[in-house]
């Protein structure tokens, strides 16, 4: 069978997405075909579907772009016939989203195994309606299948398939490149989805092991690979929280730096950074960490985002990266339930505190059906029809009027005033300004100012700026019409 997968990436930001990465080569292992497009990178996106000829197109989506897909499936339709599937968080946490005309099938959770199982009936033929993680339509109603255990031992699955993206000559000539050594995080955070994918894992399987890790030689074995392929200068973990497992960090660290020693950046959380945590990062070559703040106000922290640590906590995890040489990027959000704007500048001031090489912030979003949407609806932030927008760069969803203005104002000159504090008073207010191009422009040249060159989370070459060249060239496109 022919899968092909297609997909939209996040404007301005290569990031391998490693996901599909590893369908891919899941589905390629076990015999079929399957292959990627990226709707943003294609000149003709329509005319290379027709030329594949698939019998499956996969979709990943998140809250927020079900309506972009839906589109597309529509469009895709009038070149080619296919079976849709749609998988990602937002089918599986509104798995009722099979019931959009447009939608065959839609899988929740991992679909590793789900996916390679329906092609496999596919090709052989046979119904596929019992298929374990997947919800379809048959007969006038929708079938609802039970979740199946997490996949416990994940060095089974094969490395995630990277030549389907680096035919893009921009994904080739980044230096950059995405691992992941893990799956899942063992918190709560109520405005995140791993609490709500963890009691869905739970309800359904009962599984209750959420949080698994790779064993260190198939992290390394997979390093060595890409180096040995591709263009590889600085290995970027995207695991939700990288040093979760202290054994297992000693071990890869030894390993890494006798073995790779290439530069290494990864994600951390402060309550669970020691001595010992920041000098075997070190060791491991380790140059840049990206750790949450969330918010300055404890109680905010504690109460209302459910993230049990301390200002002191946070600062003492930064002196420890300050003292080994390794930069920081902080991420924070503006614009919580219960956040005043002083309680947003107090989080201005933890950062200063922390001496971040940059300091990341989004404009909080109540993500359907996690805690912290139902949270805002039971408090009267949210209109319960509300649409879930897909950037948490353009709007607070929960804040009306001028304080709604500021803070979309503020997550604009955040990390500028982190830098120079002097700003802080004038920042008080612009921020009260109407929104306007410069802010943004400003926004986005000191973000990607820190980002090349003090981070190292893009690689500023000319990969790069391709990228750029074909997102400008995309958006001319769709203007005039000629692709979705």
């Amino acid at each position: 069978m022919k899968c092909l997968f297609v997909y939209r990436t996040a404007s301005l930001d290569i990031t391998d997405p490693m996901g599909i990465m590893s369908l891919i080569a899941n589905v390629k292992k076990h015999g079929h075909d399957a292959d990627l497009l990226l709707t943003n990178l294609e000149k003709d996106l329509f005319a290379a579907v027709k030329d594949y000829q698939p019998d499956v197109i996969g979709f990943s989506l998140t809250s927020g772009s079900e309506d972009y897909y839906l589109e597309l499936i529509r469009r895709l339709r009038r070149q080619v016939d296919f079976l849709s599937v749609v998988g990602g968080p937002h089918p599986t946490f509104f798995p009722e989203f099979v019931e959009n005309e447009e939608v065959d099938v839609i899988c929740r959770g991992e679909g590793d195994e789900a996916l390679v199982d329906l092609l496999d009936c596919l090709r052989d033929g046979r119904d596929y309606s019992g298929v374990r993680n997947l919800w379809l339509k048959k007969d006038g109603r929708v079938i609802k299948n039970p979740m199946r255990p997490l996949i416990r031992d994940l060095d089974t699955l094969p490395y995630p398939d990277r030549a389907s993206f680096l035919k893009y000559y921009a994904y080739a000539h980044s230096s950059v490149k995405h691992f992941l050594a893990t799956r899942g995080c063992p918190y709560d955070c109520t405005y995140c989805f791993n609490h709500l994918l963890k009691k869905l894992y739970r309800d359904e399987a009962g599984d209750a092991r959420y949080c698994r890790l790779r064993s260190v030689e198939s992290v390394i074995r997979e390093i060595e690979e890409v180096r040995r392929r591709y263009p590889l200068k600085v290995v970027y973990f995207h695991d939700d929280i990288f040093i979760v497992n202290r054994r297992w960090l000693q071990e890869f660290s030894a390993a890494y730096r006798d073995r790779v020693g290439l530069p290494l950046i990864c994600y951390v959380r402060a309550n669970l950074v020691t001595e010992e945590v920041a000098r075997l990062l070190k060791e491991a070559n380790c140059v840049t960490i990206a750790m949450g703040v969330e918010s300055g106000n404890e109680t905010i922290r504690r109460r209302i985002l459910k993230r049990d640590m301390s200002n002191d906590q946070i600062v003492g995890a930064a002196r420890l990266f300050h003292k080994y040489g390794i930069s920081i990027m902080t991420q924070n959000m503006v614009g919580l339930p219960e956040e005043s704007i002083e309680n947003a500048y107090e989080t201005i001031k933890i950062n200063i505190a922390v001496k971040p090489a940059y300091a990341w912030v989004s404009i909080f979003q109540p993500y359907p059906r996690t805690e912290m949407h139902a949270y805002c609806l039971e408090k009267g932030y949210l209109n319960p029809s509300h649409i879930q927008h897909a950037s948490y760069q353009v709007e607070s969803p929960i804040n009306t009027g001028l304080t709604k203005r500021e803070f979309e104002n503020l997550h604009k000159f955040f990390a500028l005033v982190i830098e120079f504090p002097a700003l802080m008073k004038l920042s008080r207010r612009l921020i009260r300004w109407p929104s306007n191009i410069a802010f943004n422009v400003i926004y986005r040249v000191f973000k990607g100012y820190t980002h090349i060159f003090r981070l190292r989370m893009s690689s500023g070459e000319i990969g790069f700026l391709v990228y750029l060249w074909n997102l400008l060239g995309y958006r001319i496109r769709r203007w005039r019409g000629r692709t979705y």
